[in-house]
């Protein structure tokens, strides 16, 4: 009865983040955030089309990489 007992008091525990964790997660958030905002800056400035498209397209990635992070936070 008491291992049945500890087994879930582990369970429970892994789902628990520490305060080390949250802020590596927190700082994963922000640089995503940095990324997208300087691939925004950096096409608005681009006046080649081909190099401002593959800008757009890595601050897209970007926003993705964000999106799980947070999905998997959530869920």
């Amino acid at each position: 009865m008491q291992t049945q007992q500890q087994n879930t008091n582990m369970t429970a525990d892994r789902n628990l983040l520490s305060d080390k964790e949250l802020h590596y997660l927190k700082d994963f958030l922000s640089w995503e955030l940095l990324a997208v905002k300087k691939c925004k800056d950096a096409a608005d400035a681009c006046t080649d089309p081909q190099i401002r498209q593959l800008i757009e397209q890595t601050g897209q990635k970007h926003i993705a990489h964000y999106d799980s992070i947070l999905a998997s936070l959530q869920g």
